[in-house]
């Protein structure tokens, strides 16, 4: 076990030294899923965008809410729980989708979980432009606390190497994974408040929000952005399910990673 944790740490090192490679691949794939496209990942902002918009002015009466602090709230809720659930499902493909690269070379596996954050941000990245219109729309730009967005975007990626390593570990082993979590987080958006508010809850229903690791991390990166102090019990229960992702990780890697390659 302990030289089976020693090969982890140094797969690890590995990766973060090849930072190119999953830099490379993680832009590649993006630019080959829209290359002959004339707007290219524009498109999954217009749609995102066009599906905010519209759906705020009915948010908006269904949760008797002003539509302008609405639609800045169902924006970030939206994008981030969208990176989120991008990430788990495109996680449980880490290493499935690797297989040409690990089967022909000698290339650390925790490179394309890399891969899979890089892919995931850059796509964030595009959908920011919505979240930045929705602000300068309400008019609270300069009420974004811009460290505290970095401390929990920072909190949230860090979950997510964890997950997607995981995730994609189990998956190759067993491929009713995928399924599984796609169905999960088509579930968990409706138990997230990602439209809702917790207030609007009985005290008997926030289990909910209290047990749901994706709100912990979505209050950690939209409270900051709509002006909104973060609690400390916030910042302590992202760092409890860290560090319960981290064990986990070291148990199922440590254990599994060196089969992965016969699993694909």
């Amino acid at each position: 076990m302990n030289r089976q944790f020693g090969k982890l740490v140094r797969d690890l090192g590995e990766s973060l030294r090849r930072w190119r490679l999953w830099v490379h691949l993680g832009w590649n794939d993006i630019a080959k899923q829209y290359r002959r496209s004339f707007l290219g990942p524009v498109w999954i902002t217009l749609n995102t965008g066009i599906f905010i918009v519209a759906f705020s002015f009915v948010g908006a009466q269904l949760f008797h809410q002003a539509v302008e602090a609405y639609l800045a709230y169902f924006a970030t809720g939206t994008i981030i729980f969208g990176f989120f659930s991008s990430l788990l499902n495109e996680g449980c493909a880490a290493f499935t989708s690797a297989e040409s690269y690990l089967k022909q070379g000698s290339v650390p596996k925790l490179a394309f979980v890399f891969r899979v954050l890089v892919r995931d941000l850059v796509l964030l990245g595009h959908n920011c432009v919505i979240i930045l219109g929705a602000l300068l729309w309400l008019g609270s730009v300069g009420s974004v606390d811009w460290l505290a967005t970095l401390a929990g975007l920072l909190l949230a990626v860090t979950a997510a190497f964890f997950a997607v390593a995981i995730l994609g570990t189990v998956a190759a082993r067993f491929r009713d994974i995928p399924m599984i979590v796609s169905s999960a987080t088509q579930v968990l958006y409706f138990l997230t408040p990602v439209m809702w508010r917790p207030e609007q809850l009985t005290a008997r229903a926030r289990w909910v929000v209290v047990l749901n690791p994706l709100a912990i991390f979505l209050d950690l990166v939209r409270k900051p952005i709509l002006g909104q102090p973060v609690g400390a019990e916030t910042y302590l229960a992202g760092l409890v399910v860290i560090a319960l992702l981290a064990v986990l990780f070291l148990a199922i890697l440590t254990a599994a990673r060196r089969r992965i390659v016969y699993w694909l």
